[in-house]
């Protein structure tokens, strides 16, 4: 697929980058330097040859919980396996571990529901039946995103995700990433490109290119959920928002959220991640030109 934010990887989900995107002020996003993806364990040797050799990676920010990362078997039933998931590190990049998520909290209130609904764990669950729970878990939806900004373990890691951004080495890259790349990564790629001084219009059409980049996928998943007869057509939609689908609905009600609960997305970065306003000014200089 050509798209002129995609990084040309192969084994990697999702895989693209910020710059290129214009700011308020007429500036632009630097290119080849803030990288977004999904998972990077199916990278193939190419893709992390590329990452080092093009991209000369510097920082890998996880978003993910430990539990996902290492394979917690009581994370088992939502992944459909209990397989140590880490991140390959190319070249002499860092690694970072930035949780967003409380896993334990949100495991032990899906296995309230599925105790409530009567499934048996010692069964293989089916993968609809899985997704089933986590929508009526509220793992599906406006409200995750919510958690992901105002819970602690959110604010901490993108509070942390900031404070390496600004360390980041003039010519490196850094790059972010979740399992999909989607909704963890899409609230820091939010995060980032307001910080920058990207237009919310502009930072919604990155989010929605998750559509773009997941299109065959989103399609068989479609499919599959049809053929299924198990979930109503009218909420295929939502299902496959727990896949590898976005609406941009969404990020127009986070930003609802933050205005209405901090003021503005700059008023959450100095008041909930600590980022200063002369750290606003340094990141601008370090990731845009004029």
């Amino acid at each position: 697929m050509e798209n002129n934010h995609s990084i040309g990887l192969t084994g990697i989900q999702n895989a693209r980058e910020l710059g290129g995107y214009k700011t308020a002020d007429g500036r632009t996003v630097k290119s080849g330097v803030l990288l977004r993806t999904a998972k990077l364990s199916a990278a193939s040797e190419d893709d992390l040859r590329r990452l080092t050799e093009v991209y000369r990676l510097a920082k890998i920010f996880d978003l993910r919980s430990p539990e996902e990362i290492e394979g917690s078997p009581d994370f088992a039933p939502f992944q459909g396996t209990s397989d140590p998931d880490p991140d390959p590190v190319p070249g002499d990049a860092e690694y970072f571990n930035l949780p967003v998520l409380n896993m334990k909290k949100m495991l032990e209130q899906n296995y309230e529901i599925i105790e409530r609904e009567g499934i048996s764990l010692s069964q293989k669950i089916d993968p609809i039946q899985m997704i089933t729970v986590s929508i009526n878990a509220g793992m599906i939806g406006d409200g995750l995103y919510y958690g992901f900004l105002d819970d602690e373990p959110g604010r901490q890691s993108y509070s942390r995700m900031f404070r390496e951004l600004l360390s980041l080495e003039d010519g490196r890259s850094a790059l972010f990433h979740c399992t999909q790349g989607k909704d963890r990564t899409g609230v820091a790629a939010m995060l980032i490109l307001s910080a920058l001084g990207v237009p919310e219009k502009t930072i919604i059409e990155d989010y929605l290119l998750t559509n773009v980049f997941n299109e065959k996928r989103i399609g068989q998943e479609r499919m599959m959920l049809q053929r299924s007869g198990k979930v109503p057509p009218e909420m295929i939609d939502t299902y496959l928002m727990a896949m590898d689908r976005v609406n941009g609905d969404t990020m127009t009600s986070v930003f609802s959220h933050i205005k209405e609960k901090y003021g503005s997305v700059t008023d959450y970065l100095i008041n909930e991640l600590g980022v200063s306003e002369a750290e606003l000014g340094q990141l601008k200089k370090k990731f845009l030109t004029e």
